[in-house]
């Protein structure tokens, strides 16, 4: 008998150990979160995307059964996209305990009208790779080795071609100063749901940190000697990354919606101008406005993916395409 109860006590055990080893269930918003995530919670996490590949977050709506998944999991990584002011409400509701954790939180939003008359440029001191944006009395500012960003808006000239939504651009996850900052939301956060991860979420985030450092480095140099360089795409899906390295991102498309005729003109004439040879459309958009303007300007299309779960990878490709385009 007491070798029954002493093989059931050690089942039972066993049982507990495997149940206490389930990764924690989070959702994120979109697939360069999970990247984020999975980077910093290991198999500690399991992360699930709301928009899914293929799908688009400027017209999203849950599906049922994400819905129903969102009513078990223990934390949402929110990320500033304007679908998640009517969506965290209704899962909260559903699901009390949820642990929502804003990571966009802080961050020095770019923000602005939705019009083709403003731009973003950055000036340097010297040449240096040195940004100041000033909003108001706040100063931001992403201190790398070697490598400094200032971010003021004070009595800067305040140049963008952007997308706002309510205000601000929410494509902070284009940003590798901006991903830093997510990062250590993304470990607070995780740390908080799950304390006994502490020590391989602090190990791992380190290590993620310091590969975004190096990245950011890297851009820096291949940017050197190009601010004020301007790039064309049909979704202003940029703003961020430019900010970093003092480019100009000029956008085709306003509020979601095609450009009409004269505001495809006024992009041709200033795309000539700047001499635009490249002009980058996000999958999830037509082309055919930014075919028309390539076919003016004589530039080609190609496709860049601000929504790519392979988030190092897909960055690094797409500053080296801007690079080559800039001029």
């Amino acid at each position: 008998m007491k070798r029954i109860f002493a093989t059931a006590l050690l089942a039972l055990l066993s049982l507990a150990s495997v149940a206490a080893a389930e990764p924690v269930s989070v959702f994120v918003s979109i697939l360069p979160q999970k990247f984020f995530v999975e980077r910093i919670g290991g198999e500690r996490v399991n992360v699930s995307v709301l928009v899914e590949k293929g799908r688009d977050p400027h017209v999203f709506e849950p599906l049922p059964a994400q819905m129903a998944a969102l009513a078990t999991a223990k934390a949402y990584f929110a990320i500033g996209l304007p679908f998640e002011e009517t969506l965290l409400p209704r899962a909260e509701s559903l699901n009390p305990g949820l642990k929502v954790y804003r990571t966009d939180e802080g961050i020095d939003k770019i923000a602005g009208s939705c019009d083709h008359d403003h731009e973003h440029h950055h000036e340097g001191k010297d040449g240096k790779h040195e940004h100041k944006h000033e909003h108001k009395d706040e100063k931001h500012e992403h201190k790398h080795e070697k490598h400094e960003h200032k971010h003021e808006h004070k009595d800067e000239k305040h140049e963008h071609h952007a997308h706002h939504h309510e205000g601000a651009d929410p494509h902070v996850w284009n940003g590798p100063g901006e991903v830093v900052h997510m990062a250590g939301k993304i470990l607070a956060g995780l740390i908080e749901i799950d304390p006994d991860g502490r020590e391989e979420y602090t190990r791992r985030h380190a290590a993620f940190v310091e590969r975004v450092k190096t990245m950011d480095a890297e851009f820096s140099r291949l940017f050197r000697g190009k601010m004020g360089a301007s790039f064309l795409v049909f979704h202003p899906a940029w703003a961020y990354f430019a900010r970093s390295y003092g480019l100009v991102e000029v956008a085709i498309e306003t509020e979601g919606k095609e450009p009409k005729a004269a505001d495809l003109a006024n992009i041709i004439s200033e795309a000539k101008e700047r001499g635009v040879k490249v002009i980058f459309i996000s999958p999830q958009f037509s082309k055919r406005s930014a075919e028309i303007v390539a076919q003016a300007v004589g530039a080609t299309v190609e496709t860049v993916n601000p929504l790519s779960e392979e988030w190092e990878e897909n960055l690094r490709a797409v500053a080296k395409a801007i690079a080559e385009a800039a001029k």
